[in-house]
């Protein structure tokens, strides 16, 4: 009978229990998720929903599906998961090693918002930040832990911000974490997504969380960089930026030194290019390569294989108040260019992370150990435009190449080449070798051929007021770079010049450019020049380019005020002869020695046919009409009839008789027949023939030699209307000892008729 109700007992607390474990199985999953969703706010401050949860005590695994952690105080999902699946290892709960054997995500969707330097997730980060650190405090022992793999499968990631207006995202999610356990501190990472915008990304990461040390293996495919556009808005204003970049590196570091980093790998951009608000492109290229050997900061290490720019482009243009690219810029950096909600240092500006990271990396590593197998820059474009001129000045630079062949800072020189077209006719080729410790010295050696005068028409009008109708320029320069001392041989070399007519410009300097041409031109009509320019580019004053234009300006205005150098190289003879002309006082005609010297300056203006001169004759009236009386009164004296044309012989009869002749003077005494006390044989002769009678005699002759200068030129073939002499006489006292002189004044026969003030004496 005991036995029974003993077994009646055993039976029924059985059952009970059985009841109680299959009560318990059925109704912990509701139960659970009642508990969940009720106390989510309490334990999380976010409402927490979910559609099915499943708990599997036997196997301790735990299914939850369309989980949804909510916004606070809304109902925006912050968090949604379609799957959630941990499996559990209970018994290792109740041991204490606390094992996850999977945690599984599948289809998640995170919504990020972000308003300012504030995100929507931030009260989770506050809230649990906290309760570890109450944990900590009251725990001394570590709690053991192994969660053996976490994965993240096809998540989406949707990412907003209003200042800067931002909406993006990453699609396609991977996740693939491998062990964490609380005594061994690597962690590895896989991970594989797709950015909305455009782009796919692998990586790979393994972190030791003790040592901070990282290894990050990044493949990144085609990224479309308009997602940078606007955080670049907060440094220039622009309409567009585009571009895929791409990269494949090995990076290894230490999270406690940011700046000592070690990669290698390549990085890549294709289609770049930014317009700005005119929907002009500024700045362009094809295709940027960079190959990296190695890269090792700590070690002063940065070896690249081979560096390829191909197709750059840029399009500059200058205005009255500045260039293209000064209407980009924003000079206010604390204003707002995005939309007034946010000033940019109120959120995260990853341009201006990149500085600050730059700066940080420059303050603690010096670049001083570099080397590349090649840098090239290929098919290059610029285009040139200036406004600031009358007319538009438009240039363009094309088919550009800069090849430099191992770049090494070990090197005494680093070698660079370029060439280039410009405006479609001219080519530039150049060479620089630099010493890569400072830069400070280097060799410059370049020239531009067939280059089309043409081209630079607007400069050369709105500066000296003359287009140039044909010609082609070549120039040479060689540049040498000491301790910054420049000291620069150029040679430029102008053929088949030819000046346009002068056009009317209030800008232009007064410069004869067609005088100076014609002058500067050989017996081939081309024009060389050796141009040498030095300077101190310690002076920051110093610009080689205005030294180099100084120089040549100087050189056409000497071409053009005293041509006589450039003439006697080019005709013979010497200066002199391409200043002046000599005559002697009472001489009418040109004595065949001086007639001789005249031949070059026929020569030169036969051979510059666009060249014509001016003549001014300086003279002494008073010493010449002196001169008239005395040769009379020796004519008389002699008993020689007064004929147009003597004889040699009588020429040299009378040019015998001295002014202090006894005979002579007597005779002058005589034939005035008053007291000759104190006075001059010159002035008792004056008397004799009467300055009344003398001074017509006088300017006749002055007419007469100025006739015989013109009639020279006109019978050797010279056009009289190349010829002006001016028609007043410049009294002068120095040419009473040497005689009459004829100043000689160059300038173009297209040009306005000479007038009589602008033939000047010579000047030397």
């Amino acid at each position: 009978m005991f036995l029974k109700v003993i077994r009646r007992i055993f039976v029924l607390v059985f059952i009970v229990l059985v009841s109680l474990l299959v009560a318990i199985f059925l109704l912990i999953s509701p139960i659970a998720e009642y508990v969940a969703e009720k106390y989510s706010i309490e334990m999380t401050g976010r409402n927490i929903q979910m559609d099915n949860l499943r708990i599997n005590l036997l196997t301790g695994v735990v299914r939850a599906r369309n989980l949804r952690v909510y916004e606070p105080s809304s109902s925006g999902v912050f968090v949604g998961i379609g799957l959630l699946y941990v499996n559990t290892d209970l018994f290792s709960f109740l041991s204490g090693s606390n094992s996850i054997r999977e945690i599984r995500l599948e289809n998640p969707v995170v919504n990020i918002i972000q308003k300012g330097d504030k995100f929507n997730f931030d009260d989770l980060i506050t809230r649990f930040t906290a309760s570890e650190a109450t944990s900590d405090t009251m725990s001394a022992e570590p709690v053991k832990y192994l969660l053996q793999r976490t994965v993240v499968l096809n998540a989406t990631i949707n990412y907003s911000c209003s200042a800067p207006s931002i909406k993006a995202g990453i699609d396609k999610l991977n996740i693939d974490l491998g062990p964490i356990a609380w005594n061994d501190p690597m962690i590895g990472v896989k991970s594989d997504f797709s950015v909305r915008s455009g782009g796919k990304t692998k990586a790979a990461l393994n972190f030791n969380a003790e040592s901070g040390d990282y290894n990050l293996k990044l493949d990144l495919k085609d990224l479309d960089i308009k997602l940078l556009f606007p955080y670049l808005r907060d440094y220039i204003i622009v309409k567009s930026l585009d571009g895929l970049f791409s990269s494949n590196l090995t990076v290894k570091g230490n999270t406690d030194r940011p700046a000592d980093i070690s990669a290698a790998g390549f990085l890549a951009m294709r289609n770049f290019s930014l317009t700005d608000t005119t929907s002009e492109t500024l700045a362009s290229f094809g295709a940027l390569s960079i190959e990296i050997d190695t890269i090792n900061s700590g070690r002063d290490m940065y070896y690249f294989k081979n560096i390829l720019l191909d197709r750059p482009f840029v399009r500059f243009a200058m205005y009255d108040d500045g260039y293209n690219f000064d209407r980009i810029m924003i000079t206010d950096a604390t204003s707002d260019t995005l939309n007034g909600d946010a000033p940019p240092e109120e959120y995260a500006n990853i341009f201006r992370m990149m500085a600050d990271y730059i700066a940080y990396f420059t303050s603690e590593y010096k670049v001083s150990n570099y080397k590349a197998n090649s840098f090239r820059l290929t098919n290059g474009e610029i285009f040139y435009t200036d406004y600031t001129l009358e007319d538009k000045f438009a240039y363009h630079l094309d088919s550009m190449q800069l090849i430099s062949e191992n770049l090494n800072s070990a090197n005494d020189r680093l070698m660079v080449s370029l060439y280039a077209r410009m405006n479609t006719s001219g080519v530039m080729n150049g060479t620089m070798q630099v010493n890569p410790d400072g830069f400070s010295d280097m060799e410059i050696a370049y020239s531009i051929k067939e280059l089309l005068l043409s081209d630079i028409n607007p400069y050369s009008v709105y500066y000296v007021a003359s287009p140039f109708i044909q010609g082609q320029l070549s120039f040479e320069s060689n540049t040498t770079i000491r301790d910054l001392l420049l000291k620069s041989e150029n040679i430029l070399r102008i053929d088949q010049v030819k000046v346009g007519e002068k056009v009317k410009n209030s800008t232009a300097m007064d410069i004869p450019v067609k005088l100076a041409v014609s002058l500067l031109k050989d017996l081939h009509g081309n024009i060389r020049l050796s141009i040498p320019v030095e300077g101190d580019l310690n002076d920051p004053t110093y610009r080689w380019g205005k030294a180099l234009l100084q120089v040549l300006k100087n050189i056409v205005v000497k071409a053009a005020v005293a041509p006589y150098k450039l003439l006697a190289g080019m005709f013979g003879g010497d200066e002199d002869q391409y200043k002046e002309i000599r005559m002697k006082f009472i001489q009418p005609k040109l004595l065949p020695v001086e007639a001789t010297k005249l031949d070059n300056l026929v020569n030169a203006l036969k051979s510059k046919p666009e060249l014509a001169i001016g003549l001014v004759q300086q003279s002494d009236s008073q010493h010449e009409l002196e001169a008239l009386a005395l040769y009379k009164a020796k004519q008389d004296f002699l008993g020689i009839k007064s004929i147009d044309s003597l004889s040699l012989v009588d020429l040299s009869r009378i040019n015998s008789v001295s002014n202090r002749d006894s005979l002579f003077n007597a005779w002058v005494n005589s034939r005035i027949g008053q007291d000759q006390s104190l006075l001059s044989v010159q002035q008792k002769v004056v008397r004799l023939y009467g300055i009344e009678n003398l001074r017509p005699e006088v300017e006749n002759l002055e007419k007469l030699r100025a006739s015989e200068i013109v009639n020279y030129f006109v019978s050797r073939g010279i056009d009289k209307s190349r010829i002006t002499m001016h028609d007043k006489i410049v009294q002068n006292p120095q040419t009473a000892q040497t005689g009459p002189v004829f100043n000689l004044t160059y300038l173009i026969r297209e040009d306005e008729p000479l007038k009589p003030e602008d033939i000047q004496p010579p000047v030397n």
